[in-house]
């Protein structure tokens, strides 16, 4: 009996830190700043570029305005811009202009809501991009993948959401995984080894 028990601790350890290894909490900063980031482009890359554009597809639905400083702004309600990267990140940056015809945004990683506020600013209506608000929404932690970025209008009073710039930073060093991904296999390792020889000694 006191050998099963201690098969049976020692698989409900195993799980616990498999389990442990596989989540990842994504944090998010939203900062009065405009913080552009190494590789970036316009929300409106029709009137605007910066050479990569090739590492972005990105789709828009809905009713949009934009602006030749590079501005987009998604509308209605429901309408949505989605960004899927080319390359594979650990981050995102979203840069907002704000005035008063902005309002509450929602943003989605891979399906999975990450950021919910509000881009309202009192800055009074068709002033220029020097005149607007500037907020940055740095998303990091992610998974060191391609990833699929939703940043969708989410008012019911006829505001805008603004999108300015978005893209991510160069990794400064060749990505390293994180201590859970690589102990989660060797603890499994060594507790499989552990009960076979218990078995053994049975």
């Amino acid at each position: 009996m006191k050998k099963n028990n201690i098969k049976n601790i020692a698989l409900l350890l195993i799980a616990a830190i498999m389990l442990a290894g596989t989540a990842s909490a994504v944090s998010t900063t939203y900062t009065e700043q405009d913080t552009t980031p190494d590789i970036y482009v316009y929300g409106n890359s029709n009137s605007k570029t910066t050479g990569f554009e090739s590492l972005f597809a990105t789709t828009v639905s809905g009713s949009t305005w934009t602006d030749a400083d590079g501005r987009l702004a998604v509308i209605n309600e429901g309408d949505y811009m989605l960004i899927n990267t080319e390359n594979p990140t650990s981050e995102f940056c979203i840069v907002f202009a704000s005035d008063k015809n902005d309002g509450y945004a929602r943003v989605y990683v891979d399906g999975n809501k990450v950021w919910s506020d509000n881009t309202y600013s009192d800055v009074g209506l068709g002033q220029s991009i020097d005149k607007q608000t500037i907020r940055t929404l740095h998303i990091s932690d992610l998974d060191y993948e391609t990833h699929s970025i939703k940043i969708k209008n989410t008012n019911a009073n006829d505001y805008d959401v603004t999108i300015y710039k978005y893209g991510y930073n160069c990794p400064e060093t060749e990505e390293i995984p994180e201590f859970p991904t690589i102990a989660a296999p060797v603890a499994a390792i060594i507790g499989l080894a552990f009960i076979f020889t218990k078995r053994k000694e049975e």
